[in-house]
């Protein structure tokens, strides 16, 4: 298994990181995707992401746990070269204005495919944490 960690401190508070992140909805708003179809709520509901290209990512939550604001989200089918993927983003509160968010992920793939994985990974879980920041700063 491969694994993939981004951590980073964003000046929000936690409890309005994890309102946008947990809801499993609107993804869009704050990452590379284009567009985004969640059916369900909490446990069991499945995401489709549409990258600009028109590329379809198929996933499911597999838990969402309020009070550790944590969750955990599987990617079903996708473009990557990859398998087994689990993704796990945690918020943690710093004060009542800072949070950290932890998002990483676990995977298979194959040896050749991993470093461009391991930067696509990281690439799009920063960039969807700093977006995360500008979008709740620019709502209030």
């Amino acid at each position: 298994m491969t694994e993939v960690i981004v951590s980073k401190t964003i000046s929000v508070p936690g409890a309005k990181a994890w309102n946008k992140l947990s809801s499993f909805k609107g993804i869009e708003a704050y990452s590379p995707i284009e567009k985004s179809i969640t059916n369900g709520e909490g446990a069991g509901a499945t995401r489709t992401c549409y990258l600009p290209e028109g590329v379809a990512i198929h996933e499911v939550l597999n838990f969402v746990e309020d009070d550790r604001m944590e969750m955990q989200y599987a990617i079903t089918d996708g473009p990557f070269p990859i398998e087994c993927y689990v993704s796990t983003i945690n918020v943690s509160a710093q004060d009542d204005s800072n949070c950290k968010i932890t998002w990483g992920c676990e995977f298979e793939c194959s040896a050749e495919a991993e470093p461009e994985m391991i930067k696509l990974f990281e690439g799009f879980y920063n960039v969807i944490i700093e977006s995360l920041e500008n979008v709740i700063k620019s709502e209030n």
